[in-house]
């Protein structure tokens, strides 16, 4: 399934741009942590295309955006949520079930998860189990080998 594109626009120039949080083609812009959440507001994942075209055009204006208090904490707690996946640890059942795959099949799935999650704490954790997976599968490889 595809992720539906999102379009956010600028909130100093009132310019296109894909991404809230990026940085503006129009001026350059790239918002501060105080401007995220407005900046978030200022975009399809929290507004119609019809409230953006309008913010656009207000902001275009010159007009100052003045979100109420429960857009902004709605914007602020999507916020919060998507930084904590990018704390993403594997939990205790998560390592010892990549371990034991890794053991017994193959540590490939465990260097998957550390490719997959390579900008969170859970690659280090994947790469952990799956070296040591490696290692006692190569072990096990040479034992049979030699008795």
């Amino acid at each position: 399934m595809a992720a539906i594109p999102v379009r956010s626009v600028c909130v100093r120039c009132g310019g296109d741009k894909e991404l809230p949080l990026g940085r503006c083609p129009a001026c350059g812009h790239v918002p501060s942590l105080g401007e995220r959440a407005l900046s978030l507001l200022s975009s399809t994942r929290m507004l119609s295309e019809a409230e953006l075209l309008e913010v656009q055009s207000r902001i275009r204006r010159g007009e100052a955006l003045r979100p109420s208090a429960a857009r902004l904490h709605a914007a602020a707690t999507l916020l919060l949520d998507e930084g904590d996946s990018a704390r993403r640890t594997l939990t205790r059942a998560e390592e010892i079930g990549l371990l034991v795959l890794s053991i017994l099949l193959t540590p490939l799935p465990a260097f998957a998860v550390a490719w997959t999650w390579r900008d969170t704490p859970a690659a280090g954790q994947a790469l952990r189990v799956a070296v040591i997976g490696l290692v006692v599968n190569v072990a096990m490889g040479w034992s049979a080998a030699f008795f």
